[in-house]
């Protein structure tokens, strides 16, 4: 995954302790989330985590690259609480189930929703950080189509190129209801996040076997065969 930092990594100020990038990666989350990515500094972060600002250079390079680690991090999270729910959920639940999770995740998580968005718009002004943005997009995709094959066929399954249409389709409009929310806070999202979860649940269905064609071969007559010519019997010859 490309690193939007440049030349050599510097030596850490002091010997890090073990868990001090994962702290990083949790304080990050917390105060980016809370003071959104402009605001907050990477000296609040390193006080938040308690821990030396230098290693926040050490272990990231920069603030972009922070704020890509802690929304991969959070994207992690989601991703193994929905394999989770794929492995012990039952599948005719799973639907039901799936939408529910992710509704009360976009509502009761802003401060993550926020650090998704943020990260949408670093990855267009930033060209380093644009194909780890597209990766991040990517593997998100991948997980909802399983869920979604999972939920069509009954069990775990290879998401087809329909499945992944659906997930794609559901995604967007999970992110825009919550992007909608996070700037204007008297839209409440969740009548529309039901009418969404009832177009999805009419439309999903079993995968469409690919249609056999309707066209009907073309008979081959048989050629009729040649009447035979009927000689004429010559009459008497006049004198």
């Amino acid at each position: 995954m490309p690193s939007p930092r440049r030349g050599k990594t510097p030596p850490p100020p002091t010997a890090p302790e073990p868990d001090a990038r994962a702290r990083l990666i949790t304080a990050g989350q917390r105060v980016l989330g809370e003071r959104g990515y402009d605001a907050a500094t990477v000296k609040e972060v390193a006080r938040e985590a308690g821990v030396n600002q230098g290693l926040v250079h050490y272990y990231f390079g920069s603030k972009d690259a922070l704020l890509l680690a802690v929304t991969q991090e959070a994207s992690r999270q989601y991703l193994s609480e929905l394999e989770r729910l794929r492995a012990q959920t039952p599948a005719e639940e799973l639907a039901e189930t799936a939408f529910a999770w992710g509704e009360k995740l976009a509502t009761d998580a802003p401060g993550t929703c926020r650090l998704r968005y943020e990260l949408f718009a670093l990855g267009l002004r930033n060209r380093d950080l644009t194909p780890a943005v597209a990766q991040l997009l990517g593997q998100g995709d991948e997980e909802i189509a399983r869920t979604v094959a999972h939920v069509r066929t009954g069990h775990d399954s290879a998401p087809t190129a329909e499945d992944l249409h659906y997930a794609v389709i559901i995604k967007a409009c999970v992110d825009g209801l919550a992007l909608h929310h996070q700037l204007d806070k008297s839209f409440d999202p969740l009548p529309v996040y039901a009418l969404l979860r009832r177009i999805i649940l009419a439309s999903v269905g079993p995968p469409t076997p690919p249609r056999a064609s309707t066209r009907k071969p073309k008979a081959q007559g048989r050629r009729a065969k040649p009447s035979p010519r009927t000689r004429k019997t010559p009459g008497p010859r006049r004198r």
